[in-house]
C-alpha cells in the first residue's frame, strides 16, 4: 500500500513538472517575439533617418553643382560693350512707353468716344454742332456759312437727336432737337435747341468766363486809344488753359458809329482786331443803328481739346449771318481776323 501511494505521488510530481516546463517554454517564446519586434522597430527608425539624411545631402550636392555650373556659364557669356549707358536708358524708357501704350490701347474699345479727362476726346464721326439751329462746320478755323438741313434726304434723321445747348457762356440744357417747318423747299433747321448746340456730352465751357463793363488796367496801360470808346464790355477767360487770362474787348464809339471786337493776350498786348463795322456800313435807314456787341461773341470748346474757341457772328444785310471760328493757343491765333462787317445790300 505504501508502495502504491509513493508511486502515485511521483507520477503527480512528474505531471506537475511537465506542466511547469510547458509554461516556462511559452514565456520564453513570448519574450523572444517581443524583443524581436522592438529590435525591428528600432532598426526601421534608424534606417529611415539614414535614408532621409542621404537624400537631403545628395540634393544639396546637386544644387551646389548646378549653381556652380550656372555661375560658370554666366561668366563665360560675352558682353557687348558697344551700347553705352545713354542708349540703354533710352531703350528702357522706350520699352516702358510702348508697354504702357499697349496696355491702354488693349483696354480701350476701337470706336471709343471718350478718353481720360485731361486728354483730347476722340469725337464721334456723327458729331453735330449747331448755331441757332443751323449746321456749323467746325472742321477748320475760318469764316464759314451756316447750313440748312435737307429734310428730303434719308440721312436727315441723324439730326433729330439730343443736343447739349450753350449760351451766355454757360451750359443751358439738354433736349431732343426737332425739325422746324420748311424754311425753303425741303430745307429746315433744328428747333428746341440753344444758341450753340452740340451732339456730344462733355463740358464745352471748362473754364469760367467773366464779363465786366470796364477795361482791365493792364490793357489801358499798353493801349491808350481805348479811351476813344464810350461803350465797353470785356470778356476775361483763359482760352488755352495755360493758367493766364486772355481779354476779348467789345468797343463802340456812339459819336462816330464805329465798333469792333479785339483780342488781347494776358500781358495786355493786342493780338488782332477780329471784326469791325463802321457807320457807313449800316443800313440806309438812319434809325437802324448797329454796333457789334456781346451778342456777337461766344467762347465754347467745340472740339473738346481743352481750348475754348472764339465763335464770332458776322452780320449780313440779308440772309443768315456767317460765323468766324478762331482758336488761340499759347500765342498762336488761328482763324480769319480783321473782318469788315456790312449791313448794306450788295
Amino acid at each position: 500500500m505504501e508502495k502504491q501511494d509513493k508511486q502515485k505521488i511521483e507520477e503527480e510530481q512528474n505531471v506537475e513538472n511537465i506542466e511547469k516546463g510547458k509554461k516556462e517554454t511559452v514565456k520564453i517564446k513570448i519574450g523572444t517575439l517581443r524583443d524581436f519586434i522592438l529590435i525591428a522597430f528600432v532598426i526601421l527608425i534608424i534606417g529611415t533617418g539614414a535614408l532621409t539624411y542621404y537624400l537631403i545631402h545628395n540634393a544639396k550636392d546637386n544644387y551646389d553643382k548646378q549653381y556652380n555650373e550656372l555661375i560658370s556659364n554666366l561668366e563665360n557669356i560675352p558682353i557687348d560693350n558697344s551700347i553705352n549707358e545713354e542708349e540703354q536708358q533710352e531703350d528702357t524708357i522706350a520699352n516702358l512707353i510702348d508697354s504702357a501704350l499697349s496696355d491702354v490701347t488693349s483696354q480701350q474699345p476701337s470706336s471709343a468716344t471718350t478718353t481720360d479727362a485731361n486728354a483730347k476726346k476722340v469725337m464721334n464721326e456723327s458729331l453735330v454742332v449747331l448755331y441757332n439751329g443751323l449746321i456749323l462746320d467746325t472742321s477748320k478755323m475760318d469764316e464759314v456759312a451756316l447750313q440748312y438741313i435737307d429734310s428730303r434726304q434719308d440721312a436727315s434723321d441723324k439730326y433729330v437727336i439730343t443736343y447739349y445747348s450753350y449760351g451766355n457762356y454757360s451750359f443751358q440744357e439738354s433736349k431732343l432737337g426737332t425739325f422746324s417747318t420748311q424754311v425753303y423747299e425741303g430745307l429746315v433747321k433744328i428747333d428746341n435747341v440753344g444758341k450753340i448746340a452740340i451732339s456730344e456730352d462733355y463740358n464745352a465751357i471748362p473754364r469760367n468766363v467773366k464779363v465786366v463793363n470796364t477795361v482791365p488796367e493792364i490793357i489801358t496801360t499798353n493801349n491808350s486809344s481805348i479811351k476813344d470808346y464810350d461803350t465797353v464790355k470785356t470778356l476775361i477767360v483763359d482760352l488755352d488753359g495755360n493758367g493766364t487770362d486772355e481779354y476779348i474787348l467789345i468797343l463802340a464809339n456812339k459819336v462816330t458809329g464805329f465798333s469792333k471786337i479785339t483780342l488781347f493776350d494776358s500781358k495786355g498786348t493786342k493780338l488782332a482786331d477780329l471784326a469791325s463795322i463802321e457807320k457807313s456800313k449800316w443800313k440806309n435807314d438812319i434809325n437802324n443803328e448797329y454796333y457789334l456787341s456781346i451778342n456777337n461773341i461766344e467762347t465754347v470748346d467745340i472740339d473738346n481739346d481743352g481750348i475754348m474757341e472764339i465763335i464770332l457772328e458776322i452780320p449780313h444785310a440779308t440772309g443768315n449771318p456767317t460765323v468766324s471760328l478762331l482758336k488761340y493757343n499759347n500765342g498762336d491765333l488761328q482763324g480769319k481776323t480783321n473782318i469788315e462787317c456790312s449791313l448794306l445790300a450788295e
